[in-house]
């Protein structure tokens, strides 16, 4: 009995793996786009070519949402297979979640423009701070926006404004997103080969678990 019980889970361990693998490689194939950009155009010309690197990034956001699904499957243990988790996620409202990372991505560009002007041309320091804050917001926010995208049915703006909530009103979770960003990143550095076969699923499950609290909460002012 005790070996039919360590063998069931090895194999539930092996089946979770297999399932975030399967997540992973959905949303780099979902992310085709930019890595494209970054193969043909370069890194480095990010900032000469910020349309373009915009563009590409725009699939980011059904993607980003899937895998948040998929994610919060596996913490609830109601996951099926990665494929059909992973799907779900990607079309259930596929249209808003585009309209929403298209406004997101927008607007990264006009902080980010502004940003540039003030700075360099005409070097006006109070402008140039707001366009800084502006635009770390945009991009802070951004796990925030498709964790509510890929859970709740709400129109953008409300999941603009909730999100933007959360991101200042719950600074603790903010950081914790800021870290998991950070530590998959570190991963990356140590061991590249090994990290990008799992990055973007461990990511969204770092981002949904430390957001659990969150969804408690929300579901109780409902």
């Amino acid at each position: 009995m005790q070996e039919l019980f360590s063998m069931d889970k090895v194999m539930g361990f092996c089946e979770k793996v297999c399932y975030f693998f399967m997540v992973n490689l959905l949303f780099l194939i979902s992310n085709i786009p930019f890595f494209l950009f970054l193969l043909f155009v370069g890194a480095g010309q990010i900032r000469e070519c910020l349309p373009l690197f915009l563009v590409c990034l725009l699939p980011v956001a059904p993607a980003l949402s899937a895998v948040l699904y998929a994610m919060n499957r596996v913490i609830h243990g109601t996951e099926r297979a990665g494929f059909h988790d992973y799907k779900k996620g990607y079309c259930s409202g596929f249209l808003q979640k585009i309209k929403l990372g298209a406004c997101q991505l927008f607007a990264v560009f006009v902080f980010w423009t502004n940003l540039e002007f003030f700075a360099v041309q005409i070097r006006v320091f109070p402008l140039m701070v707001l366009f800084v804050i502006l635009f770390v917001i945009t991009v802070l926010v951004t796990p925030n926006l498709y964790m509510l995208a890929s859970r709740y049915e709400m129109k953008n703006i409300q999941i603009v404004k909730t999100a933007v909530t959360l991101l200042i009103a719950k600074p603790v979770l903010t950081l914790g997103s800021v870290a998991s960003f950070v530590l998959i990143l570190a991963a990356f550095e140590i061991s590249a080969g090994t990290t990008v076969l799992f990055m973007g699923s461990v990511y969204g499950f770092l981002i949904m678990f430390i957001n659990q609290g969150i969804f408690r909460e929300l579901e109780k002012s409902e």
